[in-house]
C-alpha cells in the first residue's frame, strides 16, 4: 500500500495520479515539517472531495474528540504525531518530552528557523526552542551520535534531541503540533 502527505488539493490529485492508494491531509496544525498553508479544518474537505482514495486526517490531533470530527467530516483514520513524543518506547531526550508536556497550543509556531540541513521548510516547534537557540551564539549547540562517531549539531538545525543528545537540548528543533 502506498501513501503521501499532502498539504493542499494539487498534491493529493498528484498523489492519487502516481498510483497511491490513500492520501493524509496534513494540516498547518501539525508538528514537524508542514506541506501546505490550511488549517486541518479547511484543508480536509476539499481533498476529500478532490480524491477517490481514501483520507487519513492529520494536524493537531488531541483526544477522541477531534478523532470523532476528522470522521464525521469523511476523512477514513487519523494521524497522530506528537502526542506519541511523550511515550515509553520513545527515543525523545526527556527535557524535549518535559518541554511538550508543559506547553500550550498557543506555544507552537510555525515557521523556518529551524534549516540547517533542510532549508525552506516550513515546520512547527515550540516558540522556546527559537527564542533558546536565538540567544545562544553561532555554532554548535549541541552533540549527537552514530554508533561511536559524534557529531556536533549546528543551531538552528534539524535535528531532534534524542536521549543521548548532550547540550543545549531547549535550543534545538523541539516539534511540536498545536495538539
Amino acid at each position: 500500500m502506498a501513501s503521501w502527505q499532502v498539504g493542499s488539493v494539487e498534491e493529493a490529485l498528484a498523489a492519487e495520479n502516481a498510483g497511491c492508494d490513500l492520501v493524509v491531509a496534513q494540516g498547518t496544525e501539525a508538528g514537524g515539517h508542514v506541506r501546505g498553508k490550511l488549517s486541518l479544518a479547511a484543508l480536509l474537505p476539499k481533498v476529500i472531495a478532490a480524491v477517490d482514495v481514501p483520507v487519513i486526517a492529520a494536524g493537531g490531533i488531541l483526544n477522541a474528540d477531534h478523532v470523532d470530527e476528522a470522521i464525521a467530516k469523511g476523512a477514513c483514520a487519523v494521524r497522530v504525531g506528537t502526542r506519541f513524543v511523550a511515550a515509553a518506547e520513545s527515543e525523545a531526550h526527556p527535557i524535549y518530552v518535559e518541554s511538550l508536556m508543559a506547553a500550550s497550543a498557543e506555544e507552537t509556531t510555525l515557521t523556518e528557523k529551524f534549516s540547517v540541513m533542510w532549508p525552506n521548510a516550513p515546520h512547527r516547534v515550540l516558540q522556546s526552542a527559537i527564542d533558546a537557540a536565538e540567544a545562544l551564539p553561532e555554532g554548535a549547540v549541541a552533540e549527537s551520535h552514530v554508533g561511536n562517531e559524534r557529531f556536533p549539531i549546528p543551531r538552528f538545525a534539524v535535528v531532534v534531541p534524542s536521549r543521548e543528545t548532550t547540550g543545549h537540548i531547549e535550543a534545538m528543533a523541539l516539534y511540536a503540533g498545536v495538539g
